[in-house]
């Protein structure tokens, strides 16, 4: 039987995380509808047509100094995009890299989604635009399209369904409970029968990664978020009693009794300890059916007063589904318990809650977000560094390695960063008939980048132009996110909002704007440039 990859959570600042929620929602009424009103509901890609083609030529009219220095591969992976993705594209984008829209966005799509007609005409604009820019559909068969695509361009895919738990830790009903754990059942049968469609029999092999993975979001799935936040707090006075985690930052690191005093340390009641150990046999079952169809799940790292139960639900699962024949030497933890090590890392999202949650508690001193960017971006390079020269020494010296990074990031200079760091291995060699810069089938197993669907293409392009795996898999995934338009519109505005300043700001939104408007102009203009094949 297969084992299941479970990729540990980890985080140079903060962590990137989805949201869910409920918008109301008009459903029927007795006023009758204009004449002119059913004929845009029964023509909505002509309404959509027309509205995007309008602000589209206004917006390059206007926008006609937009110039930036473009890259060779971008361009020519752009000139196979259909314009009808680029247009749609430009408009989310266009939105986006204005933060006064981005603010009043969810405000406004509240009273627009409880008004009728104007609902409708609405949503389709949503999801004709931002929607399908940010997301692969509103069920794992309407993503499906999508990861055939991403493949065709050679790109695996991170496939999660749009869910986590509140900002205000408000419980959930049951049932959506136990829909979320469906959908997040269906999305392994998706990819497994995709990976099979994409590598035949090495789709069934533990030892090839085949790059079609499913994302999971703990939170979303237990009623209460209070239990995780109760058992963190108790996991963390454990600790501290025992003298452990001294020097390392919150959340610190998962230790043997960590789940034990979750569930019966100070604070914890009997409510807590039953949404705990029901939130354990749920995951148990997504895991073990993951394991039985060799799909990797990358569990996400979330707000820090989660995280310590997060952390060791994950450390419990790694240690029992990551178990390798021969396993020699890890780092330190996994060498002691005999698994494989996986983490992704990434750089984003929650500074501000969590800066002003650490203010909240423990005052001005030692915050959990690094204080500048540059801190950021230092320690996420090091970090890069310390996994590639681990899991290279590991190749070198045993032909295989019993760790593995995915490398999260829509930053350039870390891209460059990685595969400058790759190339100085020794283990890339160039293939002249592809142009490429092929890496060594056992490191590419253990490394892989990824960015957000819909976001931050060009940097893909860069890496999928310049270096590929040499047995043919992917060394790009694209995380997509799906779920019902009236969860995901939440979770499409609130982190918009919550990453305003880095959408408007240079290689953000304004960037992705300038990037599509270049290529639209290039196909509309009757003196358009023809693009040149790097």
């Amino acid at each position: 039987m297969a084992p299941v990859r479970v990729a540990m959570p980890f985080a140079s600042c903060r962590r990137i995380t989805l949201y869910q929620g409920h918008s109301a929602r008009f459903s029927s009424s007795s006023r009758q509808i204009p004449p002119w009103a059913q004929w845009f509901k029964s023509q909505p890609r002509t309404m959509y047509a027309t509205a995007g083609i309008g602000a589209l030529g206004l917006g390059l009219l206007l926008r006609r100094g937009d110039k930036e220095d473009a890259d060779v591969k971008d361009m020519e992976a752009l000139s196979k995009v259909p314009l009808g993705r680029l247009v749609s594209g430009w408009i989310s984008f266009a939105f986006c890299a204005s933060p006064t829209w981005v603010e009043a966005s969810e405000t406004m799509y509240n009273i627009v989604s409880r008004t009728p007609i104007i609902s409708s005409i609405a949503d389709t604009f949503i999801i004709h635009t931002f929607f399908s820019q940010f997301l692969g559909g509103q069920t794992t068969q309407e993503c499906i399209p999508k990861v055939r695509q991403l493949r065709n361009a050679q790109l695996g895919t991170l496939l999660g369904y749009n869910i986590e738990a509140t900002l205000d830790g408000s419980s959930k009903d049951p049932n959506l409970i136990l829909k979320q754990t469906e959908s997040v059942l269906e999305s392994i049968d998706v990819q497994a029968n995709l990976a099979k469609e994409f590598t035949g029999d090495a789709a069934s092999d533990p030892e090839v990664d085949n790059k079609c993975w499913v994302r999971l979001k703990i939170t979303g799935l237990l009623n209460d978020p209070s239990a995780l936040e109760a058992g963190s707090r108790a996991i963390l006075k454990s600790r501290a009693a025992q003298g452990l985690d001294i020097d390392v930052p919150l959340p610190g690191l998962p230790h043997d009794g960590d789940w034990e005093a979750a569930l019966d340390g100070d604070g914890v009641t009997p409510y807590h300890r039953d949404q705990l150990v029901r939130l354990r046999a749920t995951m148990e079952g997504i895991i073990s059916k993951a394991r039985d169809n060799n799909i990797r799940v990358v569990i996400d790292a979330e707000q820090s007063w989660y995280q310590p139960v997060l952390d060791a639900l994950t450390d419990e699962f790694m240690q029992k589904y990551n178990k390798l024949g021969l396993v020699e030497q890890q780092i330190k933890r996994a060498d002691e318990k005999g698994y494989k090590l996986l983490y992704k890392q990434v750089r984003g999202a929650y500074i501000v809650s969590e800066a002003a949650w650490w203010k909240k508690n423990f005052g001005e001193e030692g915050s959990v977000v690094w204080p500048t960017k540059e801190d950021t971006d230092a320690s996420y390079n090091s970090t890069m560094e310390k996994a590639i020269s681990l899991i290279t020494d590991q190749v070198r010296s045993n032909g295989s390695a019993r760790f593995g990074a995915v490398f999260a990031t829509h930053n350039a200079h870390s891209i460059d960063k990685g595969i400058q760091l790759l190339d100085k291995t020794g283990f890339l060699s160039p293939d002249l008939k592809s142009r490429l810069l092929l890496l060594n089938e056992n490191v590419a197993n253990s490394v892989t980048f990824a960015q957000l669907f819909g976001m931050k293409d060009d940097l893909t392009n860069r890496i999928t132009g310049t270096v590929a795996a040499s047995n043919g898999l992917p060394l790009v995934v694209k995380s997509m996110s799906y779920g019902e338009l009236s969860e995901c519109i939440p979770f499409l505005s609130r982190r918009a909002n919550e990453n305003k300043a880095i959408l408007s700001g240079r290689g953000g939104a304004l960037s992705e704007r300038k990037r599509l408007g270049r290529e639209i102009q290039r196909r509309l203009s009757p003196f358009g440039a023809r693009v040149q094949k790097s």
